[in-house]
């Protein structure tokens, strides 16, 4: 640390986009997979692909070219935080889990975060702009009646974009939620977790 104030414990966000031959890759097989897919209505909040954590759709589904979007993600995200973090070969990761979520009028998803998951994300499929935005909640929410912090904290949660071909990636531990669909668009987005590698992971996920 240097002398003077020292800013500690960001959090990394990282954001990218499909784009030209790529995009329309994803884009088509993606739409396939959710024409191909069931799906389920959970109440008055998401409607999930049926069997949305014990199934991996984009594996059964062989949606290769949105596979290799999120490991070119993850990839880009690793590296701008620790440079040339994989010259040995060691570090690993796989998409442990995958689901697709259909968020029609009057629908949102509630503060939910994705427990274990060292990397969160989303991919949005279709999307207008305007049929509720990604919410990350503030981590430091509960600093914010503290009178020495209270001027300078980031206030409130964090809205993100909303276009077609975005992709995020947060920490999975972090909470957040969507805002209501007030438009008669159909949101459709793709959600994933990733694991890293650690003691026992080729055991694991061999």
């Amino acid at each position: 640390m240097e002398r003077g104030v020292n800013p500690i414990f960001p959090l990394p966000l990282f954001l990218d986009e499909a784009q030209d031959d790529e995009y329309t890759e994803v884009q088509k097989e993606l739409t396939i997979a959710k024409n191909e897919l069931k799906f389920n209505d959970i109440g008055s909040y998401m409607i999930l692909n049926e069997d949305p954590f014990s199934t991996n759709f984009l594996i059964h589904k062989k949606c290769n070219n949105t596979i290799n979007l999120i490991n070119k993600t993850v990839d880009k995200f690793l590296k701008s935080l620790y440079g040339e973090y994989n010259t040995d070969g060691t570090v690993k990761w796989i998409i442990a889990e995958s689901w697709m979520t259909k968020t029609h009028k009057g629908r949102c998803a509630r503060v939910h975060s994705h427990g274990a998951a060292d990397i969160s994300g989303v991919y949005y499929l279709d999307t207008n702009g305007n049929d509720g935005n990604l919410i990350l909640c503030n981590m430091h929410n509960q600093l914010q009646g503290n009178m020495l912090l209270c001027q300078i904290i980031e206030k409130g949660d964090i809205k993100l974009p909303l276009e077609t071909g975005m992709i995020f990636l947060w920490p999975g531990q972090l909470k957040h939620y969507t805002l209501e669909n007030q438009t008669d668009h159909e949101r459709v987005s793709v959600s994933f977790n990733i694991n890293l590698s650690r003691k026992g992971f080729d055991t694991l996920y061999s």
